[in-house]
């Protein structure tokens, strides 16, 4: 399908919006002047052996050791690699690396030490087949993955940029050596780069408001793909593009718990460390009984949540309470429909089913924060629990301590917010020598108690 790249930035913001049709598909966040970490190339040094954890600890140069799963490697301390970060840190995590290296092209993507020619799987089986023959013979202890534009492509194009890919992997390797200490070699692409390398045949139009952005852009198109030059544009004012497509709602919606559905439903999602959960709730009654109702409302969910994990970039565990269906032929259906609404996206998803309570399990490669958590901050008021201590509670321990005073004269202070109900309830016991004052330093679950 048809897309639009819209790519917007600020001070110290840039977002970019994939559009498919009128509505983002896609939206990708970074500050500027941060380095880009996943899938970025590092020189690493070894620095502990962790055998509980069939892993080691490495030095990549970002300040915090990274961890490497060992996949039938063996290495010792102080030892030099190089490694790909294929999930950047998140609060206590540290980031995770890999030592299978991918180079991603137009056509292809290289692995300097696979083995095997896989092929997209939205290409045909009689095109896989000739894609494949066209590099058999021309690998040496490598490996690679024909992308869905080789079938489009010349013969000629794939093996040259084959060769290209082998000559940037023979870069990485000279400087690994040249490097002294651990730190970046190679760093990923902007992800609005990214989206153009990925989807650049469906793009119709690219559009920034920034010069800069605007150049990297251009410079990275002359040499990927001259002929989109002519789509990328750019505009100081991208006022008709924020409100064709209603960016700023979309944006707003990201941090909406509750996403309605047309038929009167609505799902829920919840974000935790551990996994994501999200609970779908049934509408308006539209079939005969509570298996047809359930059905065609969880069926109408699927498709939103496929397409609320891709926009937030949600990774990791996912588990989907769905509204419970009894017939295993109605299970089978949601599991079928959920695969085939990721589209493109399935490679990165795996359903699992549903668990004995009825919970669907399925999990998407995680390689980082979902867009969500990226453009939030932990709130001063909850301290992220998303909940504050209620006025019952904190009342109880209010009253419980205004007893160690006695009858002398005492001053209260709390948050603005809770001023009205907790002078009214004081005033109401009785409390003659109490003065409840308003204090918006004092946090909202605190309070304070002194001698008037």
């Amino acid at each position: 399908m048809v897309k639009r790249l819209v790519v917007l930035s600020s001070g110290e913001l840039i977002l970019s919006f994939l559009l498919q049709g009128d509505r983002p598909y896609r939206i990708c966040a970074e500050e500027r002047g941060e380095k880009r970490l996943v899938d970025s190339i590092y020189k690493g040094k070894v620095k502990r052996i962790a055998k509980g954890m069939e892993g080691v600890f490495v030095d990549v140069g970002l300040g915090k050791d990274a961890f490497l799963p060992l996949k039938g490697e063996e290495f010792r301390v102080g030892e030099s690699l190089i490694v790909q970060l294929v999930r950047e840190p998140e609060e206590e995590k540290g980031a995770k690396l890999s030592t299978s290296i991918k180079l991603v092209g137009k056509y292809l993507v290289y692995f300097p030490k696979g083995k095997e020619i896989k092929c997209s799987s939205k290409v045909s089986m009689e095109e896989r087949e000739r894609l494949c023959a066209i590099l058999e013979g021309e690998l040496k202890e490598e490996g690679v993955i024909l992308r869905s534009s080789s079938a489009r492509a010349e013969q000629e194009k794939i093996k040259e940029e084959l060769q290209k890919l082998r000559e940037l992997w023979q870069w990485v390797q000279r400087r690994a050596k040249l490097l002294k200490k651990p730190q970046l070699i190679l760093e990923e692409y902007p992800s609005y780069i990214r989206l153009i390398r990925d989807y650049w045949q469906d793009l119709e139009e690219i559009v920034s408001d920034d010069p800069i952005v605007w150049n990297q852009i251009t410079s990275f198109l002359e040499e990927f793909e001259p002929e989109m030059l002519r789509k990328n544009l750019y505009i100081k004012d991208p006022t008709s593009y924020l409100q064709r497509y209603r960016l700023q709602d979309s944006l707003r919606s990201l941090f909406n718990k509750v996403v309605w559905l047309k038929g009167g439903g609505y799902i829920v999602i919840e974000e935790t460390e551990a996994f994501t959960v999200i609970d779908v709730n049934s509408g308006d009654p539209a079939g005969s009984c509570h298996e047809e109702n359930a059905l065609s409302t969880n069926l109408e969910a699927v498709g939103e949540i496929a397409r609320q994990i891709l926009l937030r970039n949600i990774g990791g565990v996912i588990l989907v309470d769905f509204i419970d269906m009894k017939k295993q032929e109605n299970k089978n259906l949601i599991i079928s429909s959920m695969q085939s609404a990721f589209g493109e996206d399935a490679c990165s998803v795996t359903i699992y089913g549903f668990t004995r309570l009825g919970i669907l399990e399925m999990a998407r490669k995680k390689t980082g924060r979902s867009i969500t958590r990226m453009l939030s901050e932990q709130c001063p008021t909850c301290s992220g629990k998303g909940y504050i201590k209620g006025s019952s509670l904190l009342l109880l321990e209010l009253e419980k301590e205004l007893v160690s005073y006695g009858h002398r004269s005492v001053e209260v202070q709390v948050h603005p917010l809770r001023y009205e109900r907790v002078r009214r309830v004081l005033n109401s016991m009785g409390h003659t020598n109490l003065r409840v004052k308003e204090n918006q330093e004092v946090g909202i679950n605190q309070y304070s108690v002194s001698h008037a």
